[in-house]
């Protein structure tokens, strides 16, 4: 099972990378599930404290409450398996 979590709170954005995703991932045999937020709150903390297996992170660069370039830091310190990619409207 791959994990994507997406964070962006621009909503278009969100669907854009939804419908990407999607796309790509019917041509695989391979079990996903996306894990939607629009900032870095709580149950994105839970999340990214998990131990799930195979996540793959689409971040924003800036939200209201955080820096994408900031929370991939905090990826990175207890996680260095799983991909980040950085997405941005700027």
């Amino acid at each position: 099972m791959i994990n994507f979590i997406v964070v962006d709170d621009n909503h278009e954005i969100i669907k854009i990378v939804e419908n990407i995703i999607t796309k790509f991932m019917m041509n695989e045999s391979i079990e996903y599930k996306i894990n939607i937020f629009d900032d870095y709150d709580y149950k994105f903390n839970k999340i990214m404290n998990s131990k799930m297996p195979n996540k793959i992170y689409i971040l924003d660069i800036e939200t209201k409450s955080a820096s994408g370039i900031d929370i991939a830091r905090q990826i990175r310190k207890n996680d260095i398996d799983s991909v980040i990619i950085f997405v941005t409207a700027h």
